[in-house]
């Protein structure tokens, strides 16, 4: 009985009680009561059904497929109307699906009028990263009297969002040491098996013999130490797995801030100056190109490989000398994460753990998450705990 008294129903049932009785009584009163009420009956329901009626949206020409969590989002949309008349206080909202979550997005745009298109996307953030698909588009106006709020499903244009995580600043604690690179990529002048030479300078105490040139040393009378030119870089190889339900696509859980905290290591060995390999779950072979580690990081999902299936695939491309960084959770098990960083201990390369904790974590993760790191400590293995 509930569902059947909606306002609608009401005033025209209203309405309909009052012509009746304005026919059989014929007083001029009652005729007022009727038209005051069909007055107020269009005015809280037709008007804002007609305002909503021609409208119709467009994806922008200067769209844009990549944002940032969290900034403000300009999602390109724009609404054109067909109809003379204004349409005002319009409520804008688009459902966005990605991986089993649904994100809705509001806009309260004031007037909507013909021949004025307004950009939809400068009051939106998305509070988390992913690959974004525009689900539905909805629109709803309760004006003037907001009696009731009439709705508007609009054709939805095929678009998607890459919604890139945030990068947390990370404080390197590790130097950043140069690798044998038989290819050749990066040459650097220290010492090393090597027969280009690169310079000429002071010999220093303590420094090998064999590498003073004694010709060069008798022309200026002191002992010359001469450098050769040697092929090597700086790697880092950066292991983060995609979080698991519950944790997948919410923004303040330990397993997102993981994702933001690989961005953040990556972009610092970037501006370091290292080669990047990140290692993805979803992905066959290791990431190489820098610029697109934001959005391999945004994309990616869950897979059914343990942490020790991926740390055993990055230790067979691991050479004497490389860093690495493995990225896990504050929620992570011990016992788990010291199996599998073992499988690295004979690679000869620096190995550090990053412990990632949630935004507004309670008293008790945090203590998890330390316990977590005092743990690697022990064992030998450097760590990361940077807090958001």
């Amino acid at each position: 009985m509930e569902s059947w008294l909606s306002k609608s129903r009401v005033l025209l049932a209203l309405c309909a009680v009052l012509l009746m009785a304005a026919i059989n009584r014929h007083d001029p009163m009652v005729y007022a009561m009727f038209l005051f009420l069909v007055v107020v009956t269009v005015l809280g329901f037709g008007l804002p059904w007609l305002s909503l009626r021609g409208t119709t949206v467009r994806l922008s020409a200067k769209a844009n497929t990549e944002v940032t969590e969290g900034e403000v989002c300009p999602l390109d949309l724009v609404l054109a109307r067909s109809t003379p008349w204004p349409a005002f206080m319009v409520m804008v909202e688009t459902e966005w699906v990605w991986a089993s979550q649904r994100v809705v997005l509001s806009q309260t745009v004031p007037v909507l009028r013909s021949g004025h298109l307004p950009d939809l996307g400068g009051l939106l953030r998305f509070p988390c990263r992913g690959l974004y698909q525009l689900n539905a588009v909805r629109l709803s106006s309760g004006f003037p009297l907001g009696l009731v709020s009439a709705r508007h499903g609009l054709q939805r244009p095929e678009i998607t969002r890459y919604v890139l995580p945030q990068p947390q600043p990370v404080h390197w604690p590790l130097p950043w040491d140069v690798t044998d690179d038989p290819q050749g990529e990066l040459s650097t002048r220290r010492l090393g098996q090597s027969f280009e030479l690169g310079m000429l300078r002071p010999y220093q105490q303590g420094e090998p013999v064999g590498r003073v040139s004694w010709r060069a040393s008798a022309r200026v009378g002191e002992l010359v130490i001469q450098h050769f030119q040697q092929s090597g870089s700086i790697r880092l190889r950066l292991l983060v797995q995609a979080p698991r339900a519950p944790a997948l696509g919410e923004p303040d859980s330990a397993g997102e801030q993981s994702m933001r905290l690989a961005a953040g290591v990556g972009e610092a060995a970037l501006n370091n100056g290292a080669q990047l390999f990140l290692y993805l779950d979803t992905q066959p072979t290791p990431l190489r190109d820098g610029l697109r580690l934001r959005r391999a990081l945004a994309e990616a999902l869950p897979t059914d490989t343990s942490l020790s299936q991926a740390v055993v695939r990055l230790a067979q491309d691991t050479a004497p000398g490389e860093q690495v960084a493995v990225v896990v959770s504050g929620s992570q098990a011990a016992p788990e994460l010291l199996a599998a960083l073992t499988v690295l201990a004979n690679q000869a390369c620096r190995v550090l753990a990053c412990i990632a904790v949630g935004r507004r974590a309670p008293a008790q993760e945090l203590q998890q998450a330390r316990q977590l790191a005092h743990t690697l400590n022990q064992a030998g293995f450097a760590t990361l705990l940077e807090l958001p």
